[in-house]
């Protein structure tokens, strides 16, 4: 069995496996292929391919992403059931393996997987024994702000204004000092605090610049008499009218203030003012007072999804 990053001559039966919707025809899919990284954000030539016998048979294919912020994903691998092999695991295992391997080759410092299995469970196993660790168990929740009240908008207006905060927008001039409130939202964090010690803030900015639609009129920076206390940062969602609610923090000394909840009042707020219909967000299961904003702001829980990640490589 041989196991390697896809050909040219490989990357239709592959896709194949990793992506059920690719059109039959060789010409089609080839098209869905070479327009996949503007119209699904995926690019199929980063693939780990298991090759049976002479190297003529694709048995299997692993899909890993490369994302800004120095971060990567590496998908769960799929198999060819046509093809008989011997040991179903350990070739999925070492796809695993090589695809986080192609992940660090390429710059990511970030290397994750998001699952629907713990790990006691088959692909959450998997991952583990290719040495991923488990992270994090996310839930994602949501708030169709059609048929909201307006609790959420009644929390950012009272506090919004009469509480002091005022609000400044995204811009380019700003990045650095939104770069600088992101960090110091992290300390004490309960939102996987085990990311801070895997990338820089800035790191982290632009990664989440890439989920969704990168929508500035949606990034907000909260002050107070001038400094700044928090953030919130809301893009439009690709593929459906909605707008995710990227990321949230108050900075520690304004804890406890009511902040938050104008946060959550403003991304819905926000969501409106971009034409979504709904506003989606994911959160660490263990981040129980953010868990609680989104509740009483009317989101609710749709799934939930474990994420793994790669520890980094010691020198």
């Amino acid at each position: 069995m041989e196991i390697r990053q896809v050909t040219d001559g490989e990357l239709v039966t592959a896709t194949r496996l990793v992506y059920p919707g690719l059109p039959q025809a060789k010409r089609l899919a080839r098209k869905v292929i070479k327009t996949a990284p503007q119209q699904l954000g995926v690019d199929f030539r980063r693939q780990i391919v298991a090759l049976k016998g002479q190297g003529d048979t694709v048995c299997g294919a692993c899909l890993y992403v490369l994302s800004p912020g120095r971060t990567a994903t590496v998908l769960r691998p799929e198999l060819d059931s046509r093809c008989e092999l011997p040991d179903q695991w350990a070739v999925l295992r070492e796809m695993i393996v090589h695809a986080a391997r192609a992940c660090r080759e390429a710059g990511a410092v970030l290397v994750q997987a998001l699952l629907e299995d713990s790990p006691e469970q088959p692909s959450g196993k998997l991952f583990i024994e290719a040495g991923f660790h488990h992270l994090a168990l996310l839930e994602y929740l949501e708030l169709s702000v059609l048929g909201a009240g307006r609790g959420g908008e009644a929390g950012q207006g009272g506090l919004g204004g009469l509480g002091g905060w005022t609000w400044e927008t995204f811009r380019s001039d700003l990045e650095e000092e939104f770069t600088g409130v992101l960090k110091r939202t992290y300390e004490g964090s309960l939102d996987c605090p085990e990311l801070d010690r895997l990338r820089r803030p800035a790191d982290a900015l632009a990664s989440h610049r890439s989920s969704g639609r990168f929508t500035p009129e949606g990034w907000l920076l909260a002050r107070r008499d001038g400094a700044a206390a928090g953030l919130v940062l809301v893009n439009r969602a690709v593929g459906r009218p909605a707008c995710e609610l990227v990321y949230m923090g108050v900075v520690p000394e304004h804890r406890g203030t009511g902040l938050g909840r104008a946060l959550v009042g403003q991304a819905i707020r926000k969501t409106r003012e971009l034409g979504g219909q709904v506003l989606t967000v994911a959160v660490d299961s263990n981040n129980t007072p953010a868990r609680k904003l989104y509740e009483e702001a009317g989101m609710r829980p749709t799934r939930r999804r474990h994420v793994y990640y790669l520890p980094p490589e010691r020198s």
